[in-house]
Order: structure tokens, then C-alpha cells, then sequence
């Protein structure tokens, strides 16, 4: 009996992969034409990404946009999330296809091996774990997205902070506002220095305004302070406002914000490690006083 329902389940896995390979579309002949005529890196990454997971992936992804969902608060802080972890949301939904997938049919495989063993679980225990495992591996995909995401956001304003004073400086040297923004984002081969310089060579090469592209970077990624300092640099670039101590002024708020957060974690933590250092004590108690309480006790 055990292995008819495991063959019927092969077959059944067989079945749907089979099904979903007759259903995708051919791609067009212009996107392959693209494909072949971009780098060779690009290329691989496509051929690579043919797999039926990350085309179902790129279908769940494509569905989730087209609905009344991509209006939501949560979905823009999702797609900055994505945005900012350099990852984006088909590859991020096929990671969430597959970790459902796996979590969602360990029940069914423990209830099998179980059934092979003589044991008598009940198979609605393990439809209930499944349709419970599978929201949420989700929401922990999500939760530690946004994790990630925060934490690289806090990188990005340390970074911005760093960025403002060499900008200060080579305002000093007598160099202007364009090049001064693109000399301060070559210093350092950081990742989110090298998004700033990216954007800032599009710009210098589409004949766009610096402070426009650091502005879209910083809404794309959900960076405020990027923006901030893109209306700084924009009232010095258009109006002839005295960038220097502008500059100088963004700079030291952004390190007193940085150390206010940093203040902040700390006492956190030292809140959180109260009641681990209070149990620790009062087992240290414990194991002192035992002995003596026992040798009271058993006098009597």
C-alpha cells in the first residue's frame, strides 16, 4: 500500500511538470535577438533562468503587479525591500515558490515514512500542518527581507554621511557641484557608493540634473536622506544657495541621527539582557544555597 501512494505521488509530480512545460509561451524573437546581443553574463543569467521554478516565479510576479495588490503600502515597501537587497521580485517569489513547496510537503512525507514505519498518524494532522506551513515560510521570507533591507538602508545613510564631507571638501578645493558628486562616489568601492556613482554617470550622460537622479535613487530605494540631500544640492545648483555649510549642516545632523540610533540599540539590547542576567543570577542562588537549604532540611 505504502508503495502505490508513493508512485502515485512521482506520478503526479511527473504529471504537473509536464504540464507546465507544455503550458509556457515560446519567448519572442526580439528578446532572444536582445539576449544573445547583450553581455555574456547577461546571457547566462537568461538561459539559467529557465527553470520551471523561476518561471513560476516570474508568473506569480507578473500576477501579484497586475493586481489591485501593487497599490498596497506593503507591496512598495516590498519592491523597495527588493530594490535595495539588489534582488527583484521574480526571483524573490520563486524563492518563496520553492521554500513553501519544500515546507509545504514535509508533512506529507513524514505522514508517508510514518505510514511505511506502522505508525498510525492521521492525515489531517498533516493537512493541517501543511496549510499551515505555507503563510508562513512566507511571512518569514518577507519578515527577513525587510530585515535585510533595514539594515541596508542604515549602511546607506552611514554612507551618505561619508559622502556629504567629501563632497564638503571638494567644494573647498575650488572643484564645481557635478564633479564634486561624482569624485566622492568613486573614493570607496562600497555598494551603496557605487549606486550613487551609477546613477550619477547615467545622469552626466543622459544630460540629466545630479541631484534628479540622487533624488530617483533615493525614492526607488526608500532612502530618505538621499532625497534630502538631492534638495539640498538641487538649491544650490539652480538657486546658488551657499552649498558648503548646507552640506556641512546635512552632515553633522546625519551623525547625530547615527548616534542616536546607535544609543538607542544599545539600550535595547540592555534591556533585552536584563531577564537572561536576572535567571543567571538566580540560578547561581540556586546552586549556592542548595546545598545548605538540603543539609537544614534533612537535620530534622
Amino acid at each position: 500500500m505504502t508503495g502505490v501512494v508513493v508512485l502515485a505521488v512521482l506520478c503526479a509530480i511527473g504529471l504537473i511538470g509536464v504540464w507546465s512545460g507544455l503550458r509556457s509561451a515560446a519567448p519572442p524573437l526580439e528578446g532572444v535577438w536582445a539576449m544573445w546581443q547583450g553581455p555574456v553574463e547577461y546571457r547566462s543569467q537568461k538561459v539559467a533562468d529557465r527553470s520551471i521554478t523561476t518561471r513560476a516565479g516570474a508568473e506569480l510576479a507578473s500576477r501579484l503587479t497586475a493586481s489591485r495588490w501593487a497599490d498596497q503600502p506593503l507591496a512598495h515597501k516590498l519592491l523597495t525591500s527588493l530594490a535595495i537587497t539588489d534582488s527583484d521580485l521574480p526571483l524573490f517569489a520563486s524563492r518563496v515558490v520553492v521554500t513553501a513547496g519544500i515546507c509545504g510537503s514535509a508533512p506529507f512525507v513524514a505522514w508517508l515514512v510514518l505510514l511505511g514505519a506502522g505508525s498510525s498518524l492521521p492525515l489531517a494532522l498533516a493537512v493541517v500542518l501543511a496549510v499551515a506551513a505555507v503563510p508562513l515560510t512566507a511571512a518569514l521570507q518577507v519578515s527577513s527581507l525587510f530585515q535585510q533591507a533595514s539594515q541596508r538602508r542604515r549602511h546607506f545613510r552611514v554612507v551618505i554621511g561619508s559622502f556629504v564631507d567629501l563632497v564638503v571638501l571638494s567644494l573647498a578645493g575650488g572643484v564645481g557641484i557635478d564633479g564634486a558628486l561624482f569624485a566622492a562616489s568613486q573614493v570607496t568601492p562600497d555598494w551603496a557608493a557605487r549606486r550613487m556613482a551609477h546613477a550619477l554617470l547615467q545622469a552626466r550622460d543622459g544630460g540629466v540634473a545630479p541631484w534628479t537622479a540622487l533624488a530617483a535613487v533615493g525614492v526607488e530605494l526608500d532612502v530618505p536622506e538621499l532625497v534630502e540631500l538631492s534638495t539640498t544640492v538641487q538649491l544650490a545648483g539652480t538657486e546658488g544657495a551657499r552649498i558648503r555649510q548646507s552640506l556641512t549642516a546635512r552632515g553633522a545632523s546625519l551623525r547625530r541621527h547615527e548616534q542616536a540610533e546607535a544609543e538607542s540599540a544599545a539600550n535595547a539590547m540592555t534591556e533585552r539582557l536584563f531577564l537572561p542576567g536576572a535567571l543567571l543570577l538566580l540560578g547561581f542562588l540556586v546552586f549556592i544555597g542548595f546545598p545548605a537549604v538540603q543539609r537544614i532540611l534533612g537535620g530534622f
